[in-house]
């Protein structure tokens, strides 16, 4: 069994229980060059001479290069994968056994993001800049869904032509910003038929990563619906609030006017070293999907509850099962995300580790922190 993973935005190869780090060609000659562009750039902007000027600024460190891997999906030789450098969105394939092996170019542009995606029979559903888009064999790339929505999770129909995925629309304010998003429903869209048909929905929950295996049984994963847009806090609040946010943003100018031109922190110790209670608490939460996640707690909640394999997913998270007939069944709580095999068992991640499901039973693989984008690779 061989399962390609995301993780900490860098690929990885699950092989009979032993992790790889799968080299992204695309991403590390990109930040390759980006740090060589700023390094050579940094005389200008460096020194007390360009403080003097006005036009010194921080160098960029090399950590600070923007590289997203944002999906992934098997084909035959293989995977492919989509991700963004710099401002850049672009699909490649990759050989997983070869390190050696040059990486495919399928796509790229220059002015648009390529999120989760998924293939079949040469064609690729991706999500561009939000929405549903194909990119057909012939090189063509057309958005499917458009309006005031945002998309996520394509999947091709193990048994016909539809594509499958997550959507949920936008309420926007006076101004036309985004003040709220809507409760995610699943989506089915006939691109021969040029129908679209909304197959599952909630007000109460939010529905993600629809899949269907060739059984005519249907997946997803459900969780509850949080309201996305700013939370407004009450008028009195604000006015009791003000000095004291007030007297906040001097000192943070001060600090930040200290640390530009006098190298050191008004707070003492290195300012690279950024703050301690915020470090600890970075350990404990995380965010995912624009999500926090509340590891520590989740974990011991998950233990508590008597689960075998306790993650840092919340149980409210949960994986359900539609069969043919329509009877609902909760394959497991506390799912980030997961991958039907094609023998008919189920790879899931519970943000710390890969368990295998099948037949009921249980079985971690690997430990794997917050594995998305599962998929399985041919032997």
């Amino acid at each position: 069994m061989k399962i390609v993973y995301i993780s900490d935005n860098k690929l990885f190869l699950c092989s009979d229980g032993k992790i790889k780090e799968l080299n992204s060609e695309k991403a590390s000659q990109y930040r390759e060059n980006m740090i060589q562009i700023n390094h050579r750039n940094e005389w200008k902007h460096s020194g007390t001479g360009a403080k003097f000027t006005g036009a010194y600024r921080p160098t960029p460190s090399d950590d600070a290069v923007l590289v997203r891997i944002n999906g992934i999906a098997k084909n035959d030789t293989g995977i492919i994968y989509s991700a963004d450098l710099g401002g850049m969105g672009g699909i490649y394939g990759k050989n997983v056994t070869s390190d050696k092996a040059p990486e495919d170019h399928i796509f790229a542009s220059m002015d648009m993001s390529i999120g989760e995606i998924d293939i079949k029979d040469g064609r690729i559903a991706a999500i561009a800049d939000g929405h549903l888009a194909v990119l057909e064999k012939d090189g063509s790339f057309r958005e499917i869904i458009d309006g005031d929505t945002c998309e996520s999770d394509p999947f091709w129909s193990a048994t016909d032509g539809r594509i499958f995925c997550s959507s949920a629309g936008y309420a926007r304010d006076s101004v036309g910003m985004v003040a709220a998003e809507a409760p995610r429903s699943i989506l089915s869209i006939d691109l021969d038929a040029g129908e679209m048909d909304e197959l599952y929905s909630d007000e109460k929950s939010d529905l993600l990563k629809p899949k269907n295996d060739s059984s005519g049984s249907f997946y997803y994963i459900r969780q509850p619906y949080k309201q996305q847009g700013p939370e407004k806090e009450p008028l009195w609040k604000d006015i009791l609030l003000f000095p004291f946010r007030l007297l906040k943003a001097i000192l943070g100018f001060l600090n930040a006017f200290s640390v530009l031109f006098g190298g050191s922190s008004l707070r003492g110790g290195n300012p690279q070293n950024g703050d301690i209670k915020s470090k600890q608490r970075s350990e404990r939460d995380i965010y995912f999907e624009g999500r926090l996640i509340e590891a520590e707690k989740n974990e011991k909640e998950n233990a508590a509850a008597g689960d075998k394999n306790p993650g840092i997913i919340s149980r409210s998270r949960v994986l359900v099962k539609v069969d043919a007939d329509g009877k609902e069944t909760v394959i497991k709580k506390g799912v980030l995300d997961y991958a039907l095999l094609d023998d008919g068992s189920i790879i899931c991640s519970n943000g710390s580790q890969l368990i295998h499901i099948s037949e009921g039973n249980e079985n971690v693989i690997a430990k794997a922190k917050l594995a998305h984008s599962i998929c399985e690779v041919k032997e």
